[in-house]
């Protein structure tokens, strides 16, 4: 249960970022640009793969965290390519969290017995 409340946690901390990184666009951009648009399309899908996070740590099933690891290891994936381009604290830290989210979801389950 532990390992579901830490997931759960950082993937709350995702979703934060992802606002964060919506949020921001007014003041990075002064004008609606292709740039602009790239940066909130950025923020919506580090967005969307924290709600992912969310709704798939709850959900047991072996399918689920199959699909958590693939949309985990594709984000750190973006992070580290971004670290190519702008090696700023954000992005590490953007890719440790989703490099922790994999590492979640490719934990065993705690399974639990039903005693009679």
């Amino acid at each position: 249960m532990r390992l579901q409340t830490c997931a759960v946690s950082l993937a709350i901390v995702g979703g934060l970022l992802g606002l964060v990184h919506i949020a921001l666009t007014p003041l990075a951009y002064a004008d609606w640009t292709i740039e602009a648009l790239w940066f909130v399309g950025s923020g919506l899908t580090i967005l969307l793969a924290a709600a992912a996070n969310l709704l798939g740590f709850r959900s047991p099933g072996v399918g689920n965290r199959g699909i958590l690891t693939a949309i985990n290891l594709a984000m750190t994936g973006f992070f580290a390519a971004a670290w190519l381009v702008l090696p700023g604290p954000q992005v590490f830290v953007g890719g440790a969290l989703f490099l922790c989210l994999a590492c979640c979801s490719l934990a065993p389950q705690a399974r639990t017995t039903v005693q009679r």
